[in-house]
């Protein structure tokens, strides 16, 4: 057997695992209780919005949440971060918000700046998505043509492991968004952000249990409802108490 032939059947072996536990964890999220979902929603949103890397980070990228997705709720995070100030003005510590917007099915994705919830308009799949141009008509401002750097990317995903593997939900939309953002950042000499992703209890897995690829975008921490999970140097450096 050639090489080739060897990595083919590699890949068709992680595929194939891959589609096992996709399975087995959409039964779980689809019979967990919805009291305790909204519970855990709560949970993992105060636990962002409380921490210190949070707080500290001027501009971000984070994803819509979808219910029918059963993905971690989202809403509180995007209401704090795109909320003007009680008095009107600008808060020195206002952030710069990107959301997803997905362009073809051939997994490429764009992020655009937002400034209110407003802004989003529901798709095809019935998902709410920046439009590509604002109320007047300009075009807004896409996160890979920014003058400055990400400092947070806010994750979605099916499963996750403790060796900071995700598992999403078979498109490639964020793999191939987060693999072309950091070569942006490398071209750029930018510090890479931070990416964090959301996850329910029940998405957990131990370390190494999700097969990857090397097109695979490892996470650099998670927010469960038990706290955060540094994974990465880069987590454990920036994400000190």
């Amino acid at each position: 057997m050639s090489n080739n032939d060897q990595e083919a059947d590699n890949l068709e072996s992680v595929f194939k695992q891959k589609r096992i536990i996709r399975s087995n964890v959409r039964q779980t999220l689809k019979s967990m209780d919805p009291s305790l979902r909204s519970q855990e929603d709560d949970i993992i949103q105060s636990i962002v919005l409380e921490a210190p890397w949070f707080k500290s980070s001027k501009r971000l990228c984070a994803y819509i949440s979808c219910s029918a997705l059963r993905e971690v709720d989202t809403s509180k995070l995007l209401s704090q971060i795109l909320s003007p100030a009680p008095d009107g003005s600008k808060l020195q510590t206002a952030k710069k918000l990107y959301v997803p917007r997905v362009e073809d099915k051939n997994s490429n994705m764009r992020m655009f700046n937002i400034s209110r919830i407003d802004d989003l308009v529901a798709n095809s799949m019935n998902i709410l998505e920046p439009a590509s141009v604002d109320a007047d008509g300009n075009t807004r401002e896409d996160v890979m043509h920014a003058n400055d750097p990400v400092d947070l990317f806010i994750l979605p995903g099916l499963a996750f492991d403790r060796s900071g593997r995700r598992l999403g939900r078979g498109g490639g939309y964020y793999d191939t968004f987060l693999k072309n953002y950091k070569e942006l950042a490398k071209e750029k000499n930018w510090r890479l952000p931070l990416f964090v992703a959301l996850s329910y209890s029940v998405q957990i897995m131990d370390e190494e249990v999700i097969p990857v690829t090397p097109n695979d975008v490892l996470v650099d921490a998670l927010v469960s409802p038990t706290g955060v999970i540094p994974i990465t140097s880069a987590a454990l450096g920036r994400m000190k108490p």
